[in-house]
């Protein structure tokens, strides 16, 4: 099915074939590594907040602990009290 311009349907079907693996195994090797970059982003979100939890828990455990001694030279015996 020549028409005088010398490629034919064959010949760019054979093109497609050569060509269309590499241009889908580039876009694939795009995509993983979108998804991978905003998972490490998601994860590093996530570790912060993490080590923000983790910060806010020790305020609160030393916070207690104050309490604590307060309420033992204030109060002693207050731990074996029933407060129902």
């Amino acid at each position: 099915m020549s028409h005088g311009s010398g490629i034919d349907l064959g010949d760019l079907v054979a093109l497609a074939a050569v060509v269309m693996p590499f241009v889908m195994v580039m876009y694939i090797v795009t995509i993983r590594a979108r998804s991978r970059a905003t998972a490490s982003k998601l994860q590093e979100s996530d570790l912060a907040a993490l080590n923000m939890a983790h910060v806010q828990a020790r305020r609160l455990e030393e916070r207690v602990d104050q309490l604590e001694r307060i309420l033992d030279e204030d109060v002693p015996g207050w731990r074996t009290r029933s407060f129902s």
